[in-house]
């Protein structure tokens, strides 16, 4: 009698785990649906509904539909190929796609969340916000001929959507171009390189080939021109004219010897240069002096390079005549 009552004790037990049991949600057809439909918007160019998807909180005027739509290429031929999770938790899927003009597929992977209650897409890897600007040059990078970023500026931020990006670089002084890339080229978001975590935004301006010769023309010019004034004159440079009291004699000739550089520098929205020389007298009572000479550089109408002296370095202009230097 005992031995029953035991019995059924055990299985009141397991009747009453497999009563608490609960079946594991297993479903993803929502977060799979919601991914697709993120994809189809991006194609259709429509900006503000892909947004409305997310979580992110994009500024309005990278979520336009006609900014977007002004894009190089659009995300086409969308296809998940491989998901993890449950709409009951967190989802991701990793979705490849194409631009057109592009050699390599884009590949990105998103995560969605239930958020108070319905589905969205909390973010991608990349998608964080994209800076451009702090750069010494006096050029504008404007993003699908409408957005315009001045690079001297700091802390410009761009939270753009997967897409294929135009950009151009235009620097008015006609003294820089981009190094490496042409001034207008196709930036893809995320990168299409295989890092899913940049943006393919990275640039470097560089001073086109003619500006160091030009600027050593000149420089040569204002130099000779201090040999013929005596070296007190005002083709010499300030430091030379403060420490001669009077001309030298027409038996003195003198050696400049460059130093590093030239250095350049931008300042509203001007680009200075300085070259540095010490200057070495056949007059050995003469010291050796270390001068440098400093003004700005531009392009005159026929193009070519020219310097300008500032009126503590010397007070006449002169034109030069044809490296890449990076900026900075």
């Amino acid at each position: 009698m005992r031995k029953r009552t035991a019995l059924v004790g055990v299985l009141a037990i397991a009747v009453s785990l497999t009563g608490c049991a609960r079946g594991i949600d297993t479903d993803d057809s929502g977060s799979t649906a919601l991914v697709e439909e993120f994809f189809a918007h991006l194609e259709a160019g429509e900006a503000t509904k892909a947004a409305a998807l997310t979580t992110i909180d994009f500024p309005d005027e990278f979520i336009d539909d006609d900014f977007y739509r002004a894009s190089d290429a659009l995300p086409t031929d969308a296809r998940i190929v491989e998901t993890t999770g449950y709409d009951a938790g967190r989802f991701t899927a990793t979705v490849e796609y194409t631009f057109d003009g592009a050699e390599a597929p884009g590949k990105l992977e998103l995560v969605v969340y239930r958020e108070d209650g319905e589905l969205q897409i909390t973010g991608w890897r990349g998608d964080t916000p994209i800076t451009i600007g702090g750069i010494e040059s006096a050029a504008t990078v404007t993003v699908n001929d409408q957005l315009e970023y001045p690079l001297a500026e700091d802390d410009a931020e761009l939270q753009l959507l997967p897409g294929a990006y135009g950009v151009s670089y235009d620097d008015p002084t006609g003294l820089t171009k981009l190094l490496g890339t042409e001034d207008a080229f196709t930036a893809y978001v995320p990168n299409l390189g295989g890092d899913e975590g940049q943006a393919d935004f990275s640039f470097s301006p560089a001073f086109t080939p003619d500006v160091e010769p030009g600027l050593a023309a000149a420089v040569e010019g204002l130099q000779a021109a201090c040999a013929a004034e005596r070296f007190v004159g005002p083709s010499c440079p300030a430091e030379l004219t403060a420490s001669l009291s009077e001309p030298l004699g027409e038996a003195v000739t003198a050696q400049w010897f460059r130093e590093p550089g030239p250095a350049f520098t931008l300042i509203d929205g001007e680009y200075h240069a300085t070259s540095t020389f010490r200057i070495r007298f056949s007059d050995d009572e003469l010291p050796i002096t270390t001068v440098s000479y400093t003004g700005v550089l531009t392009r005159d109408p026929a193009g070519a390079v020219t310097f300008t002296p500032e009126p503590s370095s010397s007070s006449a202009p002169t034109a030069g005549g044809d490296v890449d230097e990076p900026l900075g």
